[in-house]
């Protein structure tokens, strides 16, 4: 009976260990990656979004997600990024259903491309591992045609978000509602329609990042 016991505490015990063991290991991977972030390894940045976006484009959408909005997620482009930042750019067009029986336009491309450029903002802030950027930029395009009737893709909005703001926020707000808490462009027709817009330079095309070693090491035990 004690031999059988003794055993099974053996047991036990190495089932924790070996499961102490692996999670020693997930936190130093975790360390290991935020200290090269926090070091402006743009090779680690470029690989850790690269791995997010591309299970991004292969997640099916969240139930509260509309299809042209989860479409324009999957679209994005990564423009820039650093420790400290991110630029992306997507595109949006406009949400057509049936109400009352007759095919209607339910949300102009306008509409699409602040809940696209919102979710984003959301999800770069909170759902990448081990980067935690302070300011992300979302410029979103959509189609016109000239008057010859030649398409091309022109701005329709610009957001650019700060996490000290961000983290204040109540998500669930409509986009619209949480746009004004950052700075955004945009140009809506008295229809509703977009109006093409000019985006304002990019503040952090010729940044660099000094980060110290007491800053690695903050961002490290994060």
């Amino acid at each position: 009976m004690s031999e059988g016991v003794t055993i099974g505490f053996a047991l036990i015990a190495a089932f924790f260990g070996a499961v102490g063991l692996l999670l020693f290991k997930e936190a130093r991977t975790h360390r290991f990656w935020r200290q090269l972030v926090a070091q402006n390894d743009m090779e680690a940045i470029q690989g850790i979004l690269d791995q997010e976006i591309e299970h991004w484009r292969t997640q099916r959408p969240p139930k509260d997600v509309s299809a042209n909005v989860w479409a324009g997620v999957q679209g994005l482009n990564l423009v820039g990024a650093s420790a400290r930042h991110v630029r992306v750019s997507t595109s949006a067009d406009a949400e057509f259903g049936t109400v009352d029986g007759q095919r209607e336009q339910i949300a102009s491309s306008l509409d699409t491309a602040y809940s696209t450029a919102l979710r984003l903002v959301e999800m770069i802030f909170y759902d990448i591992p081990n980067f935690r950027p302070n300011h992300v930029r979302v410029d979103v395009y959509t189609t016109f045609r000239d008057a010859e009737g030649q398409a091309g893709a022109l701005p329709i909005l610009c957001v650019e978000a700060d996490r000290s703001a961000a983290m204040s926020l109540d998500w669930n707000l409509p986009p619209g509602v949480l746009a004004r808490e950052f700075e955004t462009i945009a140009n809506r027709a008295p229809t509703g329609e977009p109006r093409p817009i000019e985006l304002p330079p990019d503040r952090f095309a010729d940044m660099v990042t000094e980060t110290t070693d007491a800053d690695a090491e903050k961002q490290g035990n994060d």
